[in-house]
């Protein structure tokens, strides 16, 4: 019995290396690599089959190690050296080989469990790129908005040296507007005003509005007469015929601006003063329809001014004005439309006066 047992471990690990051991091995291993690329056959199906072929082989290879006569060494060289003791030794090969790379891969085999790990890798590694391209499209969006706020910010950036009455005006606007510093803005337009004549009326009406925040109505007035004697520019005698304080210091500061510059609309009609409406207390028909006759007159030069030259040729800004022409427009129809009711009223006394 002892002497049989020796005949089993010869069956299991023979002297010499068989040619099927070593080509059992590698079928072993290229059928771990073959199960990882078909669907067909797992892993674990693969040990299966070669567990019950081990298991049958090696039933058939023990009866006869059993039988065999230990002594003869011709006998016992034929069972070892068996087809069916090499089926064994194959099947047992490929057997530990599956066990040994399913443990590695945890209920599977290393190399299915590396080759998921490599798609899970290059899965990882595609989302990293989309998220790339996702942060390239959000760094392109974040300098098209650096862009755009750089734009905003230059439209609010100083000029350091001022040369043009344009410059003056751009810093004046910011520090009033962007500032709040009304102060330097007055100052800068006084500046302005000393070294050019800008013929503007956002700018003379800006450094009107500056210079009351710090000066007193008669010392502003005075300062703003001043400037426009200076520079010959008739805005400013616009602007403070504008803010007098009664038609009576209007009228000659309008009149002064016709003669300093007979082609600035706003001397002959002021779209912000209207002289006095036609219902003024202690005002007679007579007086009344005089105005209105001179209120008319006065609209029709100022469209046929205003209308021969474009919006920037009287504002620095002319984004920031109503359409003037328009509106004079519509105040010289209802201006007619209340002279034709003067003129029907008058023609109905003529008629009574007759009978």
């Amino acid at each position: 019995m002892a002497k049989n047992l020796s005949v089993i471990h010869k069956i299991l690990w023979p002297e010499r290396a068989s040619l099927f051991v070593i080509v059992g091995g590698a079928i072993g291993l290229s059928g771990d690599i073959t199960s990882f690329f078909t669907s067909f056959i797992s892993p674990f199906a693969l040990a299966m089959i070669f567990g019950g072929a081990a298991l049958v082989s090696g039933l058939l290879c023990f009866q006869r190690a059993m039988l065999v006569d230990a002594r003869d060494e011709k006998a016992v060289d034929g069972v070892v050296h068996c087809a069916v003791c090499d089926a064994l030794r194959f099947s047992l090969f490929a057997l530990g080989a599956f066990f040994i790379l399913m443990m590695v891969g945890q209920g599977q085999s290393a190399t299915q469990t590396l080759a998921e790990k490599m798609g899970l890798i290059h899965e990882d590694i595609t989302v990293i790129g989309k998220n790339v391209d996702q942060i390239g499209e959000d760094v392109s969006k974040i300098n098209e908005n650096v862009d755009g706020l750089s734009d905003i910010t230059k439209s609010q950036k100083l000029v350091e040296n001022p040369r043009s009455a344009e410059d003056y005006f751009r810093n004046a606007w910011i520090y009033s507007n962007i500032q709040r510093d009304q102060a330097k803005a007055f100052e800068v337009l006084d500046k302005m005003y000393r070294n050019h004549a800008p013929r503007k009326m956002d700018a003379a009406e800006l450094y009107f509005n500056t210079g009351r925040q710090i000066k007193g109505r008669e010392e502003l007035m005075a300062q703003t007469l001043e400037r426009a004697h200076e520079s010959k520019d008739a805005t400013l005698l616009v602007i403070a015929g504008r803010n007098a304080v009664s038609e009576e210091q209007s009228k000659p500061l309008y009149a002064e601006a016709v003669d300093m510059d007979p082609d600035l609309p706003f001397s002959y009609w002021d779209t912000q003063r209207f002289v006095q409406g036609a219902n003024a207390a202690g005002m007679g028909p007579e007086a009344q329809k005089a105005l209105l006759l001179e209120q008319a007159e006065g609209i029709e030069k100022f469209i046929e001014r205003i209308a021969s030259k474009p919006a920037n040729y009287y504002f620095f800004l002319p984004q920031y004005q109503p359409d003037y022409e328009m509106v004079a427009r519509q105040m010289l129809a209802n201006t007619n439309k209340i002279l034709e009711t003067y003129e029907q009223m008058e023609q109905q006394k003529r008629e009574i006066r007759r009978k």
